[in-house]
Protein backbone atom coordinates (compact mmCIF):
# COMPACT_ATOMS: atom_id res chain seq x y z
CA UNK A 1 0.00 0.00 0.00
CA UNK A 2 1.69 3.07 -0.84
CA UNK A 3 1.26 6.46 1.46
CA UNK A 4 0.72 10.08 -0.77
CA UNK A 5 3.17 11.88 -0.13
CA UNK A 6 1.12 15.12 2.12
CA UNK A 7 0.40 11.79 4.28
CA UNK A 8 4.23 11.08 4.77
CA UNK A 9 5.22 14.78 5.54
CA UNK A 10 2.16 14.88 7.96
CA UNK A 11 3.51 12.14 9.84
CA UNK A 12 7.48 13.55 9.79
CA UNK A 13 5.73 16.70 11.11
CA UNK A 14 3.94 15.53 14.05
CA UNK A 15 6.86 12.94 15.26
CA UNK A 16 8.99 15.98 14.91
CA UNK A 17 6.76 18.31 16.68
CA UNK A 18 6.19 14.77 19.89
CA UNK A 19 9.73 14.52 19.63
CA UNK A 20 10.83 18.36 20.11
CA UNK A 21 8.44 19.25 22.74
CA UNK A 22 9.68 15.79 24.28
CA UNK A 23 13.09 16.93 24.57
CA UNK A 24 12.27 20.50 25.28
CA UNK A 25 10.47 19.49 28.70
CA UNK A 26 13.09 17.26 30.02
CA UNK A 27 15.93 19.36 28.92
CA UNK A 28 17.22 22.09 31.94
CA UNK A 29 16.79 24.79 29.04
CA UNK A 30 14.25 24.41 28.25
CA UNK A 31 11.59 26.85 26.95
CA UNK A 32 8.24 27.31 29.03
CA UNK A 33 5.43 26.98 26.88
CA UNK A 34 3.53 29.30 28.98
CA UNK A 35 4.59 31.91 31.14
CA UNK A 36 2.57 34.52 32.69
CA UNK A 37 4.39 37.77 32.39
CA UNK A 38 1.35 40.18 33.44
CA UNK A 39 2.98 40.80 36.91
CA UNK A 40 5.59 42.87 34.39
CA UNK A 41 3.44 45.65 34.18
CA UNK A 42 1.15 46.18 37.69
CA UNK A 43 2.18 48.57 39.47
CA UNK A 44 3.00 46.60 43.23
CA UNK A 45 3.26 49.75 45.05
CA UNK A 46 -0.31 51.68 44.19
CA UNK A 47 -1.45 49.12 46.91
CA UNK A 48 0.21 51.20 49.42
CA UNK A 49 -0.96 53.32 51.98
CA UNK A 50 1.62 55.38 53.01
CA UNK A 51 4.52 56.68 50.66
CA UNK A 52 7.72 54.20 52.64
CA UNK A 53 5.90 51.54 51.33
CA UNK A 54 6.87 52.44 47.83
CA UNK A 55 10.54 51.63 49.31
CA UNK A 56 9.74 48.45 50.39
CA UNK A 57 11.85 45.48 48.31
CA UNK A 58 10.04 43.03 45.77
CA UNK A 59 9.68 39.49 46.58
CA UNK A 60 12.12 37.10 46.31
CA UNK A 61 10.99 34.50 43.20
CA UNK A 62 11.55 31.15 41.87
CA UNK A 63 14.76 32.02 40.44
CA UNK A 64 16.58 33.17 43.10
CA UNK A 65 16.71 36.96 42.36
CA UNK A 66 14.56 39.81 43.72
CA UNK A 67 12.02 40.65 41.44
CA UNK A 68 11.89 44.45 40.62
CA UNK A 69 9.14 46.48 41.92
CA UNK A 70 6.99 48.85 39.37
CA UNK A 71 6.31 52.31 40.84
CA UNK A 72 4.02 55.39 40.31
CA UNK A 73 5.60 58.68 39.28
CA UNK A 74 5.01 59.60 43.02
CA UNK A 75 7.21 57.21 44.06
CA UNK A 76 9.62 57.35 41.69
CA UNK A 77 9.92 61.74 42.96
CA UNK A 78 10.07 60.38 46.11
CA UNK A 79 13.17 58.59 45.79
CA UNK A 80 14.64 61.07 43.49
CA UNK A 81 14.42 63.57 46.29
CA UNK A 82 16.30 60.51 48.51
CA UNK A 83 19.11 60.91 46.03
CA UNK A 84 18.22 56.92 45.01
CA UNK A 85 20.54 56.40 41.54
CA UNK A 86 18.09 56.32 38.40
CA UNK A 87 19.57 53.95 35.48
CA UNK A 88 18.33 55.24 32.03
CA UNK A 89 18.41 52.18 29.86
CA UNK A 90 18.08 54.11 26.57
CA UNK A 91 20.55 54.46 23.84
CA UNK A 92 23.37 57.40 24.21
CA UNK A 93 21.98 59.37 21.65
CA UNK A 94 18.89 59.57 23.21
CA UNK A 95 20.31 60.12 26.55
CA UNK A 96 22.30 62.64 25.24
CA UNK A 97 18.98 64.76 23.95
CA UNK A 98 17.74 64.62 28.10
CA UNK A 99 17.45 62.89 30.84
CA UNK A 100 16.57 62.67 34.29
CA UNK A 101 18.85 64.77 36.47
CA UNK A 102 21.83 62.31 37.73
CA UNK A 103 21.02 59.78 35.92
CA UNK A 104 23.55 56.55 34.83
CA UNK A 105 23.10 55.59 31.40
CA UNK A 106 23.24 52.27 30.60
CA UNK A 107 22.39 51.07 27.24
CA UNK A 108 20.10 48.29 27.32
CA UNK A 109 20.92 46.98 24.51
CA UNK A 110 24.48 46.94 25.12
CA UNK A 111 24.09 45.78 28.75
CA UNK A 112 21.57 42.40 27.92
CA UNK A 113 24.31 40.51 26.21
CA UNK A 114 27.30 40.84 28.48
CA UNK A 115 28.03 37.97 30.59
CA UNK A 116 27.58 38.37 34.22
CA UNK A 117 31.02 39.12 34.95
CA UNK A 118 30.70 42.28 32.44
CA UNK A 119 27.57 43.33 34.10
CA UNK A 120 29.03 43.56 37.11
CA UNK A 121 32.07 45.46 36.02
CA UNK A 122 29.69 47.97 34.69
CA UNK A 123 27.85 48.19 37.94
CA UNK A 124 30.92 48.18 39.96
CA UNK A 125 30.64 51.06 41.94
CA UNK A 126 27.19 50.64 42.36
CA UNK A 127 26.35 48.66 46.04
CA UNK A 128 24.08 45.65 45.61
CA UNK A 129 21.76 46.92 48.39
CA UNK A 130 21.43 50.58 47.64
CA UNK A 131 17.85 50.98 45.87
CA UNK A 132 17.95 52.07 42.00
CA UNK A 133 14.78 52.82 39.65
CA UNK A 134 15.25 51.78 36.22
CA UNK A 135 13.19 53.44 33.63
CA UNK A 136 13.54 54.59 29.47
CA UNK A 137 11.20 56.74 27.24
CA UNK A 138 8.17 56.49 28.46
CA UNK A 139 4.50 53.50 29.20
CA UNK A 140 5.40 51.96 25.82
CA UNK A 141 9.15 51.40 26.46
CA UNK A 142 9.94 48.02 27.94
CA UNK A 143 13.62 48.34 28.38
CA UNK A 144 13.13 49.99 32.06
CA UNK A 145 11.77 46.86 32.79
CA UNK A 146 14.28 44.45 31.31
CA UNK A 147 17.31 46.20 32.20
CA UNK A 148 15.97 46.01 35.93
CA UNK A 149 15.47 42.35 35.51
CA UNK A 150 18.90 42.23 34.12
CA UNK A 151 20.10 44.06 36.94
CA UNK A 152 18.09 41.86 39.68
CA UNK A 153 19.48 38.53 38.12
CA UNK A 154 23.28 39.39 38.93
CA UNK A 155 22.54 40.69 42.74
CA UNK A 156 20.76 44.06 42.93
CA UNK A 157 17.93 43.62 45.08
CA UNK A 158 16.25 46.19 45.46
CA UNK A 159 15.44 47.87 42.07
CA UNK A 160 12.77 49.71 41.05
CA UNK A 161 10.54 50.64 37.73
CA UNK A 162 9.57 53.64 36.62
CA UNK A 163 7.07 52.60 33.91
CA UNK A 164 6.12 56.28 32.80
CA UNK A 165 9.59 56.85 32.13
CA UNK A 166 11.31 60.43 30.97
CA UNK A 167 8.01 61.68 28.94
CA UNK A 168 6.25 61.68 32.72
CA UNK A 169 8.94 63.31 34.18
CA UNK A 170 9.06 65.79 31.79
CA UNK A 171 5.20 66.29 31.74
CA UNK A 172 5.35 67.19 35.55
CA UNK A 173 8.28 69.30 35.42
CA UNK A 174 10.72 67.17 37.49
CA UNK A 175 14.48 68.43 37.18
CA UNK A 176 15.71 67.05 34.12
CA UNK A 177 19.65 67.68 32.09
CA UNK A 178 21.33 67.14 28.77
Amino acid sequence: MKRSLLTEILIILIISAVLGFAVNSVSPKGIPLFENYSDRFAIDSSKAKTKSAFKERGKLNKDGFYQPVNIPVEAAKELFDANVIFIDGREPAEFSEGHIKGAVNIDYKMFKDKTKEEKLEILKNFPKEDIYVSYCSSDSCEISIDNAYEMAKIGYNDVKIFLNGYKEWVKLGYPTEK
